[in-house]
């Protein structure tokens, strides 16, 4: 009887990973048809739940020549979605009793910043983190965060316009002192709203970035090495970072604007609010994390800075409600598929990513794209087959 019974076993085993083979070579023939369609250069996916990884693969190239491919392994700035690493710093922080969200930004600053239109209401580091803060991007100023690598550059790598020479880089606080400060040398009103502190949701890259300074200043570390104490090093994600000296430079990609133009390599002053450097597979350690998080099995942080991070505010744009957390969102659709989700999505020069999970199934997709959204029509509808394509697969493993 024994033995009948461990046959049985070992033949559901069998059935049931031959299932799960089947299941990912459809998802990597359906993930090879997008790349087909050719108008993006590289990307990689990865699939993960509470326990790690469900699927994770690369398609397509790094470099213009075509012959380094793109893995799962693969170093990309991943844009916006490093602003949700703030959310978990500011968290943290806060559970070392350096700061307090409902505190009002000039406590920890070394600098003075008011709305010029109603002096009298104090930024609070809550309004950071839920966009609300009455800080707008004018992008003759949040311009000026875009680095170049070099002065020089080939025939086939293209500068935008607004990208700045080196020799302009300067210090995040810097940054900040010039164009949030009365007397700063960017400073203009209109980088503030007509609404109130606390009273309107407009989504800011500047103040984010301002978040991180603020982390900086109460807790007297400097923002990079403080995720990577906090975040990076728990979570072994041991091939991310916030330079190219954090990581493995053979593993970078190139950004394209197409497949006969790179997009010069560039930096951002305002690092924290999109200039994390990571692999679909090292940013799959950080969503697992998200999810236990949100089941309140997280590690980072207690289960109630946890539900803190993800307690729903709503806010009303054009008519319509719309519900984040603390530099996260909450969607009920996302390139055309209907589901609900919790994350971020990020886009730059040469860059398209997002990272989401379904509170329901508690899985997550993570998507990396090198190749910029605005210069080939294509793009998008590539994106969207590759989104598709993730999402059907989900619901194969969920029945």
């Amino acid at each position: 009887m024994k033995k009948k019974s461990l046959i049985l076993i070992l033949s559901i085993l069998v059935f049931s990973c031959n299932q799960k083979t089947k299941k990912n070579d459809t998802l990597t023939k359906n993930l090879n048809l997008a790349y087909k369609k050719g108008a993006i250069i590289g990307f990689s996916v990865s699939l993960v739940n509470e326990k790690g990884l469900i699927y994770d693969k690369g398609f397509g190239f790094t470099d213009i020549e075509q012959k380094k491919a793109y893995t799962s392994n693969t170093i990309q700035n991943i844009a916006s979605i490093s602003k949700t690493l703030i959310g978990i710093s500011l968290f943290k922080a806060q559970e070392l009793g350096k700061l307090n969200l409902n505190d009002p930004i000039n406590k920890y600053l070394p600098f003075k910043i008011v709305n010029p239109n109603h002096p009298e209401i104090p930024i609070l580091i809550k309004h950071l983190a839920y966009h609300t803060s009455s800080i707008t991007d004018l992008d003759e100023v949040y311009a000026k965060s875009y680095i170049l690598t070099k002065d020089k550059h080939d025939e086939n790598e293209g500068v935008y316009d607004y990208f700045n020479k080196p020799k302009n880089n300067i210090p995040l606080s810097d940054f900040m002192r010039n164009s949030l400060t009365e007397n700063g040398k960017w400073y203009s009103k209109n980088t503030f709203l007509n609404a109130k502190p606390g009273e309107k949701r407009e989504y800011s890259n500047i103040a984010a970035a301002l978040c991180a300074l603020v982390i900086e200043s109460a807790t007297g570390q400097d923002y990079a090495s403080f995720t990577k104490e906090n975040i990076l090093k728990p979570l072994k994600m041991n091939s991310s970072g916030w330079s190219s000296k954090d990581i493995d430079p053979n593993r970078r990609s190139r950004l394209f604007a197409n497949k006969e133009k790179m997009i010069a390599e560039y930096s951002l002053i305002t690092y924290p609010d999109g200039g994390f450097l990571t692999s679909s597979k090292d940013l799959g350690l950080f969503l697992s994390e998200l999810i236990k998080g949100y089941e309140g099995n997280g590690k980072l942080l207690k289960k109630e800075s946890y539900n803190k991070l993800f307690e729903k505010q709503t806010f009303v744009s054009n008519g319509i409600n719309e519900a984040y957390g603390v530099f996260i969102e909450f969607r009920d659709s996302f390139l055309d598929i209907k589901n609900e989700m919790i994350g971020h999505n990020g886009s730059d020069p040469g860059v398209f990513t997002a990272m989401y999970f379904n509170p329901k199934t508690k899985i997550g997709t993570i998507v990396l794209v090198n190749t910029d959204t605005d210069f080939t029509a294509t793009v998008w509808p590539e994106i969207e087959q590759i989104w598709k394509s993730l999402s059907d697969y989900q619901n194969t493993i969920n029945k």
